[in-house]
């Protein structure tokens, strides 16, 4: 190995270890640094290639296991290691963007859910039961950080009424939620490789601003609006994940109609990340965006139209 892979590795290891310990001590940033975190692997493997890529995550997860045990490195290989190894793999494969993506979604979400079965099976307890341990442990540590912050009672009384709600939700709809926070997180990775020039020329597939949803799925949002304002029990819970898992597909998809105004009245960079911030952030925005997504089988916004002359 040539004394650049070296370099790779041992850099990429490191950023990543970095921005590991970061989210760690600094709550309010760990959204964004835990984004990151999957970011310095899949650049080394874009750039080095496989061996290099790989030789990051196993070094993570030695040092990890040594500092904290298996379980460090555990959640390490499941929260940011395979799904920084599987997209680069596939893009230099040239896959297609979104099925790249698609596909490492899949593979994460199979494989931390039989690790999950295996384990619960293992100590003879019940997935749900351990989710369920997971969601109050999380939500508990919300809790504490209220204690610490200068709230009044009767706003930590709010906070607690909000949180409990939130867990009820959560237990519900675990199964779309990690589907979506984790193709998030793959999502990023990938606009991120794709500011770098060199990467983007491997990114294979359509444009963002032309990129659509299969027509298909339209069937299965509506199936699950049904379930969910009809259904009771089991039905009521898969419609709630069915509708948790695409509204924001749909979402992604009313986005790139976004980009292609953008492109199409060609805004300058500036203007398009201002225009991004706003549809994301503020509400009732995000919903509208959703709403121009799933309509846009019917009424195409994309579809050049024809001026009529006076």
């Amino acid at each position: 190995m040539n004394q650049r892979r070296v370099f790779l590795i041992i850099g990429g290891a490191a950023a990543t270890l970095l921005l590991i310990t970061a989210a760690e001590k600094l709550p309010l940033f760990s959204l964004l640094l835990s984004l990151l975190a999957p970011f310095p692997a899949a650049y080394v493997h874009m750039a080095g290639g496989l061996f290099p890529g790989a030789g990051v995550i196993a070094l993570c997860a030695t040092v990890l296991t040594a500092l904290g045990g298996l379980g460090e490195a555990g959640s390490y290989l499941f929260q940011f290691g395979i799904g920084s190894f599987i997209l680069p793999f596939l893009l230099k494969k040239k896959w297609p963007w979104d099925r790249a993506v698609a596909m490492t979604l899949a593979i994460v979400v199979l494989t931390s859910f039989l690790t999950l079965t295996g384990y619960a099976l293992y100590n003879n307890e019940n997935v749900g039961h351990l989710v369920g341990s997971y969601v109050q442990e999380q939500l508990e540590q919300a809790r504490q950080l209220a204690l610490e912050t200068d709230f009044s009672s009767e706003q930590r009384e709010e906070l607690n009424f909000v949180l409990e709600k939130a867990g009820g939700f959560i237990q519900k709809a675990y199964p779309a939620l990690a589907l979506v926070t984790n193709g998030g997180a793959l999502l990023f990775v990938l606009l991120l490789l794709n500011r770098i020039p060199a990467m983007a020329r491997e990114i294979q597939g359509a444009a963002f601003r032309s990129w659509s949803v299969s027509p298909w799925l339209i069937w299965i949002l509506i199936a699950g609006g049904f379930g969910l304002f009809l259904g009771t029990g089991p039905v009521e819970v898969v419609a709630l994940n069915i509708l948790v898992f695409l509204l924001p597909v749909y979402f992604l998809q009313g986005l790139a109609i976004v980009a292609f105004y953008f492109w199409k009245k060609k805004f300058s960079p500036w203007l398009r990340a201002i225009g991004y911030a706003l549809v994301v952030t503020i509400n009732p925005l995000p919903v509208l965006v959703a709403g121009i997504g799933v309509f846009d089988l019917w009424i195409n916004f994309r579809k050049p139209r024809i001026k009529k002359e006076n």
